[in-house]
């Protein structure tokens, strides 16, 4: 057993479980906190969400939009995207990312963004900012339908919440398209592994970069914080409101990125860490999943991904449990279920041993235009056989992503 202090809170690591627990001396979080805000004028739309997130993996390819149709579909009751306000720059031009465990790299939209939609977005003007280096190094991000965004990078000031990066790499986007356009987010804020990144310098640029900087440039922003040692400890803590309000959610659906500690107010009992089971993502493994105490027959590794809305599970996974929560099949809408259904009860996933709760209200999303009295269901499906358990699952489950012992930390949040 490996026990270590962090800040005010003791991490006890055993095997693959860890239990931390708040020091009894003070009440006072040690940490960076950065709040997370709903996008208020944001409409729900499961099918693209669910499409978004396949392209995400590069699963989408392998059906076609007809038959996607066709797949388990989710919403709930209230969809909302979250964003964090991020500076870059001297003095700091600000933009609302996504703040995306699911990726890892740093973008925002550039100044040569000529789309007449770019100037819906905060662009980053370089001539703006004292302490910008642009780069002639291009990069690029295709995705399997032909959407994209690139650009070329360039090394800039970056801050937020209470921490300051000097020199991060950053991909300003001169190219977007329409699915990134149309979003009310400006970019990106990747908080995967480094493993996963798109961003690189080729050699010579690197090793010029690395002179004027005094030091290595990092591809990802989690490197950067890490390697400059500027959080308490290398865990970051997620709470995602669900926009009712009720108990600590008094801000009507916001959420906070807690980085260098965690914040023991947002969760009930003990944080059961899992292993990271994938060099790339914060995937984990899944013992089982339940429905009112019938176990439906589901295992595997599901990726934590604070960028996904949806709960998306390999086809025949999803179809036991769309049947289990009473949604069906349509052809054209895919998974969608009566909007009075039965709301009590849980969808309950088996994980280091412990069962975590996903509450049935939050697998109804919302209407099926055209479909008086039916709604789209919450879990959608993937050709993939990796699970996704996107915000859905995180608004009911306290998540620490924990880089140095590369496992995830989960607890019941507390309502």
């Amino acid at each position: 057993m490996l026990i270590f202090k962090v800040s005010l809170y003791t991490l006890v690591v055993a095997s693959a479980n860890v239990m931390i627990t708040a020091s009894a001396s003070t009440n006072k979080t040690v940490g960076f906190r950065i709040p997370i805000h709903k996008n208020t004028h944001y409409r729900p739309n499961t099918r693209a969400k669910a499409y978004h997130t396949l392209k995400k993996y590069g699963h989408h390819r392998r059906i076609s939009p007809r038959d996607f149709g066709r797949q388990p579909l989710t919403d709930v009751e209230n969809d909302v995207e979250y964003y964090g306000i991020v500076g870059i720059g001297t003095p700091p031009q600000h933009f609302k990312l996504d703040m995306d465990t699911g990726s890892s790299d740093l973008w925002i939209p550039s100044k040569k963004c000529s789309h007449s939609k770019c100037a819906m977005h905060s662009r980053f003007d370089p001539s703006m900012s004292s302490t910008v280096t642009e780069l002639k190094t291009t990069w690029k991000i295709a995705y399997g339908d032909g959407s994209t965004v690139g650009g070329h990078l360039a090394i800039d000031r970056l801050e937020f919440s209470e921490i300051v990066v000097s020199k991060q790499l950053i991909g300003l986007a001169d190219k977007e398209s329409l699915s990134f356009l149309d979003d009310v987010v400006d970019g990106v804020f990747g908080l995967g592994f480094p493993s996963l990144s798109a961003l690189v310098l080729d050699e010579r640029e690197a090793a010029k970069a690395n002179i004027q900087s005094g030091g290595p440039i990092s591809n990802t922003v989690l490197e950067s914080i890490l390697n400059h040692e500027l959080i308490p400890a290398p865990v970051f803590g997620v709470w995602l409101g669900s926009g009712e309000g009720d108990g600590l959610d008094a801000n009507g659906g916001d959420g906070e990125f807690m980085f260098g500690s965690i914040d023991s107010s947002r969760f009930e009992g003990e944080l059961t860490f899992l292993p990271i089971t994938h060099p790339k993502f914060w995937q984990v493994p899944v013992e089982g999943l339940q429905m009112d105490g019938e176990d439906l027959d589901v295992q595997g590794e599901a990726i934590i991904d604070t960028g996904t809305t949806l709960l998306v599970f390999p086809m025949t996974q999803a179809k036991k449990i769309n049947k289990a929560i009473g949604a069906t099949s349509d052809p054209w809408q895919g998974y969608i279920l009566p909007c009075d259904s039965n709301k009590e009860g849980t969808l309950d996933f088996v994980m280091g041993g412990r069962t975590f709760e996903v509450r049935k209200r939050d697998l109804v999303r919302e209407k099926v235009k055209g479909r008086k009295g039916w709604c789209y269901s919450a879990v959608t499906s993937t050709p993939g056989d990796v699970m996704i358990f996107g915000d859905v699952f995180i608004r009911n489950n306290y998540c620490v992503f924990d880089v140095g012992h590369k496992s995830v930390g989960i607890a019941p949040i507390r309502r």
